[in-house]
């Protein structure tokens, strides 16, 4: 059994439920429901409201999976929530729940696991291409500047970014080019945040960026990849803050596409890693 965390909040208790959904690959009831919270040391009509509770669980689940698109990860039917596929056959949608519902603390490699599910979501979503940025990364910061710079047939500037500053906050850079190798094109820079406290990141600077490669600053987009289902009280204000906003809805969305297709290898790595962490 997967432990609650919280009975207060409706996001975390529905994550939980998507959780036990997938994980046990089994239809989840009302009854089951309440067995489920029992089981976690709750009493109903003494700690909730049976009735409320599931209303507003289900509501929210409903919700999810519209947002998810076409071939959700569950349905909900007659008030049942049933599972669409076991979670395996979707570890990059488990491993975005895990760390939505725990968090990102003791995440070993997830994080960067995370950076490269992002790049691919980048992709589907621009039809064009992306590359990695995050820190560390393999070569010097400036050194890759020189080389998305070359890419993406953008003029390279002369200034970089202090050593201190890592990578500003910039995981996943992509674009959507013209095919003609001239300058002037989209380019999205992306954030990625795994765990919970993702409304604590800082902005990305783009004025600042541009002075790194002078791409134009009118078509330069921030990003964010986040592992959250955002609600819809706060969907508004995190557009505001961080732009073209990823959660795990949209991630879902643009990773599952039949278009996209992940490579074994790093599946292999994210079954791993889920599998690590459930035990």
């Amino acid at each position: 059994m997967i432990d609650l965390i919280d009975i207060e909040d409706i996001s975390i208790i529905s994550d939980w439920v998507e959780l036990s959904v997938a994980y046990s690959n089994e239809p989840l009831s009302r009854a089951k429901l309440v067995s489920l919270l029992e089981g976690n040391g709750f009493q109903k009509d003494v700690d909730y409201d049976e009735d409320s509770l599931f209303d507003s669980v289900i509501h929210e689940l409903q919700r999810r999976q519209a947002l998810y698109g076409a071939t959700p990860p569950f349905i909900v039917e007659n008030n049942i929530v049933i599972p669409q596929a076991a979670w395996d056959d979707r570890p990059e949608y488990f491993m975005c729940l895990l760390f939505s519902y725990w968090g990102a603390a003791n995440a070993g490699n997830g994080t960067q696991l995370f950076e490269r599910i992002s790049n691919i979501v980048l992709k589907s979503y621009l039809n064009g291409e992306a590359v990695n940025l995050g820190f560390p990364n393999e070569g010097d910061l400036p050194g890759q500047l020189d080389q998305i710079a070359t890419i993406v047939c953008e003029d390279r500037a002369a200034i970089n970014p202090p050593t201190a500053a890592k990578d500003r906050g910039v995981d996943v850079v992509g674009w959507l080019g013209c095919g003609d190798d001239r300058k002037g094109q989209v380019i999205v820079l992306m954030q990625c945040a795994a765990g919970r406290n993702w409304s604590l990141k800082k902005r990305i600077m783009l004025d600042v960026w541009s002075q790194y490669i002078n791409w134009n600053f009118y078509t330069t987009v921030p990003s964010l990849s986040i592992t959250e289902v955002v609600e819809t009280k706060h969907w508004s204000e995190a557009i505001v803050e961080y732009g073209v906003v990823f959660d795990r809805a949209r991630i879902f969305k643009y990773l599952y596409k039949p278009t996209i297709t992940v490579d074994a290898a790093l599946r292999a790595e994210i079954i791993e890693w889920c599998s690590h962490k459930m035990n």
